[in-house]
């Protein structure tokens, strides 16, 4: 509570008048020496705390106020590193700590972690409770290397639940799914500038969380990747995700950070939720140089030890600049399918690939710095655009019935890893006419060089959404979802009345993928395949028939004989009906393949 009274206190009065107090107790303790040192061993109490055995703890005063409570102890690391134990110095800084059983709580304390004994500070986590709630509103975990500060994540709990950070070891385990990237929040780097004794902005500066829909869930997270302008992106094309980097010696150019990349995700379908968490399915990557200078990233807190203005983007600007972003490239990702070959998503669904993140772009084909990882490769949709922008639209193709980047020039969709199955096909998609819609779309088999189906539709009426997000959703959700399984379910059926050669039996991954427990935009993914399966199938059979029927009926001369004559009709007509269904089916105009497949069927019973 003390410490919320000294942070009143600076709201209510000029900070200049107080420009020559000292500093509170627990700032006095944790003072580094120039240059970002925190040296423990010159501390009078360091001599006992290195006899300490773990579990056990001494009580302490500060010697800059008597009200100063202060513990020391022993700890074993939970992570099997060398060595196993450390010393861990707790600071009481709100004055709340029972005299008569002290314990650290994690509202206002600080913790401080010297790994192995050595003197030398690793690792301190601060809780910050701005409000005087006794819940943490902000918090920060700070990395030293042989006791100097090199750089610190820092936490903001905007929805009140006062969770951020899950620390082990007094520093972040590495899963953030342990975390809080459920509803509002926000988490971002900071690298110490040791010779201006500051803060800059460095690797994900921030990752910011909305929740859209007021559930405790997100439906919505960006990232920034915040590295120097003049970075290398063939030296070092992950620069900002590099620890080698972030936790490496300032580097001059440091000084001059720009946003880098910009990663932006939705949950499209709608379905986040506690029990299908971090529900992303659409994502956009871009690459750029904007300069890291933004309206408010300089936050100042008088309850942070020095230095005590961190830099960030403010949560509410972050969404604004991701959709004006001046991007030198964009990817677009959706999320089709899980990737069997991986298993990265939530502990609740460790196979299903839903990542906290969002939704990554890939390091193969198309190659964008700083994308970061894990990668889902495998029915994840991906589409290119090489020109600079400095809009995200979207736009939506009847020929195929997806969300589409607009201006894309190319894309491709791996597909297999689904169930047992592995590598199965591909699907590659062009704008040939360059008009900013893809009009060409190739269809590849395993093990085959060539496209088995080409479709070219450069009239397509397509759909465009801009980026009003919130249009584009409920025309996907609520019309374009439900409408292509429909006429998925139609044709199949359609096929599998017929039966025998031309329908043989499903494959066994796609049947088992129906019976999960998936999604409507997932279900819709696998009848997407088994309508291709189908058709492609009953298109072979039933041209090999049609043909043998043609060569069947080469007659010179059918005047004499009415029935040849109508036969050569009948033939002649069926087989030019497949070349109308192909059209129809490559156009996406699947009502008019299913009438054509019925009245085929009409003449070629089961």
């Amino acid at each position: 509570m003390k410490r919320f009274i000294a942070f009143v206190t600076f709201l209510i009065f000029p900070i200049s008048l107080f420009s020559d107090a000292p500093p509170p107790w627990w700032e006095a303790e944790t003072k580094m020496e120039a240059g970002g040192k925190l040296d423990l061993s010159k501390k009078e109490w360091f001599a006992r705390a290195q006899q300490l055995t773990e579990g056990e703890q001494i009580t302490l005063t500060s010697s800059y106020s008597p009200n100063g409570r202060m513990i020391v102890r022993r700890e074993a690391r939970a992570r099997s590193r060398s060595p196993q134990s450390m010393i861990v110095w707790i600071l009481d800084d709100d004055g709340d700590m029972d005299p008569n059983n002290p314990q650290g709580d994690k509202d206002s304390d600080c913790y401080i972690a010297d790994y192995g004994g050595d003197g030398l500070a690793d690792r301190m986590v601060d809780y910050i409770d701005a409000d005087g709630d006794q819940v943490a509103d902000e918090m920060e975990i700070r990395y030293f290397e042989k006791g100097e500060l090199r750089r610190a994540w820092f936490g903001h709990d905007l929805d009140g639940d006062g969770s951020m950070w899950d620390a082990t070891d007094y520093e972040y385990h590495g899963d953030f799914f342990r975390c809080d990237p459920y509803g509002d929040n926000e988490i971002y780097m900071n690298k110490y500038h040791p010779q201006k004794d500051a803060w800059l902005p460095i690797s994900e500066c921030p990752f910011s969380f909305y929740d859209s829909d007021g559930d405790g869930q997100s439906e919505i997270v960006t990232r920034f990747s915040a590295a120097p302008l003049d970075f290398s992106a063939a030296a070092d094309p992950d620069y900002a995700n590099s620890q080698a980097r972030y936790q490496g010696e300032f580097d001059p150019a440091m000084e001059q950070m720009g946003v880098v990349n910009v990663r932006y995700s939705f949950d499209i379908d709608g379905l986040s939720s506690q029990e299908n968490p971090l529900h992303y399915e659409m994502g956009f990557n871009m690459t750029g140089k904007l300069p890291y200078r933004f309206a408010g990233m300089k936050r100042y807190q008088s309850l942070r030890r020095a230095p005590k203005t961190s830099v960030c983007i403010p949560h509410g600007l972050a969404r604004y600049v991701s959709e004006t972003y001046p991007a030198e490239q964009t990817g677009f990702t959706w999320r089709e399918f899980e990737d069997a070959s991986i298993q990265i998503g939530h502990p609740s669904h460790p196979e299903y690939d839903r990542r906290w993140e969002g939704v990554f772009w890939t390091w193969n084909r198309r190659i964008m710095h700083n994308t970061g990882g894990p990668v889902q490769e495998w029915n994840s949709r991906r589409e290119f655009m090489p020109s600079p922008s400095t809009r995200r639209e979207i736009y939506y193709s009847p020929v195929d019935r997806r969300l589409h980047l607009k201006s894309a020039v190319e894309g491709w969709l791996r597909v297999g890893y689904i169930d047992e199955e592995k590598a199965w096909g591909e699907i590659r998609m062009f704008d040939a006419d360059a008009d900013g819609y893809f009009d060409r779309w190739e269809y590849y088999q395993k093990g085959e060089d060539a496209p088995y189906r080409i479709a070219i539709a450069p009239q397509a009426q397509n759909r465009d959404f801009a980026d009003d997000w919130a249009a584009m959703q409920a025309f996907y959700v609520q019309q374009a979802l439900p409408e292509a399984i429909r006429i998925n379910q139609r044709l199949i059926g359609e096929i599998e009345r017929l039966g025998g050669d031309w329908a043989p039996e499903l494959p066994a991954f796609l049947a088992n993928a129906l019976r999960q427990n998936i999604s409507p935009d997932e279900r819709r993914y696998i009848l997407d395949l088994i309508r291709e399966f189908r058709y492609r199938h009953f298109l072979t059979e039933a041209r090999k028939r049609s043909q043998r029927r043609l060569a069947e009926d080469q007659k010179p001369d059918t005047r004499s004989d009415t029935a040849l004559r109508e036969k050569s009709e009948t033939v002649w007509s069926e087989a030019a009906a497949f070349s109308r269904l192909d059209a129809a089916y490559n156009l996406g105009d699947y009502d008019t393949a299913a009438a054509l497949i019925r009245e085929y069927s009409r003449f070629n019973k089961p």
